[in-house]
């Protein structure tokens, strides 16, 4: 069963530009390398394969073929933009900047092949999601076989489903998918979001349901949905 999300459910405060342009560059970057328009060299030094500093960054600019675009790149618009429509522009291009890198630590810790996609820096943003939206329904579509439709569920089941997932994949040897980079950006994105709640970095609206530092402190907001 194929599980595509399109919509979270957030307050859209504000057009989040950074998100849009880190989706416009990842996109434009990796048609132009299957277009042939950038050089071998240059695409092979932007590959995650060691601690070097143009693949640990630019490894999230190349994808495998246009399916993996396609894939990676709706999901960091529907992620990407709730995140990016709360905690501004800047700090979204700051956050995904460290997701990026803590991706790029774990798979090269824990798997240490070749990689590219911006999967890993993704799962980072999925992981903010879950820190500050665990009980905000994300919308989504399925397709198995010839049938499809549309289900809402709570962020927090998705998000950990996917990371069940991953972790299947990460003890049964990976195969062509950086599953320790999935694991690895989820858990940065998580752990960055509960420290910058912690420390009012991040604030949520009245309208919001409780963050998940809101669930393991006890903390219940006063006004809600």
């Amino acid at each position: 069963m194929l599980l595509v999300p399109y919509e979270i459910e957030t307050l859209k405060q504000y057009h989040p530009w950074a998100n849009w342009l880190t989706v416009g560059i990842c996109s434009l970057i990796s048609l132009m390398v299957f277009g042939g328009l950038i050089s071998e060299e240059a695409v092979e030094s932007m590959v995650l394969d060691g601690w070097g500093l143009k693949g640990l960054l630019g490894h999230v600019l190349l994808h495998g073929d246009l399916i993996h675009l396609i894939g990676n790149m709706i999901f960091l618009w529907v992620f990407g933009n709730a995140v990016c429509t709360n905690i501004g522009n800047f700090k979204f291009l700051t956050v995904f900047l460290g997701c990026t890198l803590v991706a790029a630590f774990f798979h090269n810790v824990f798997d240490g092949n070749p990689a590219i996609g911006a999967s890993g820096a993704i799962n980072g943003i999925v992981g903010l999601v879950l820190a500050m939206y665990p009980l905000n329904r994300v919308y989504v579509f399925w397709f198995f076989a010839i049938k499809g439709g549309t289900f809402s569920v709570r962020a927090w089941h998705i998000i950990l489903f996917w990371l069940a997932f991953d972790i299947w994949g990460a003890v049964m040897g990976g195969g062509m998918i950086a599953y320790w980079a999935h694991i690895g950006g989820l858990a940065g994105g998580i752990g960055i979001g509960i420290l910058c709640l912690r420390l009012d970095w991040i604030q949520l609206t009245q309208f919001d349901n409780r963050s998940l530092l809101d669930i393991l402190t006890g903390h219940h907001p006063d006004v809600g949905f």
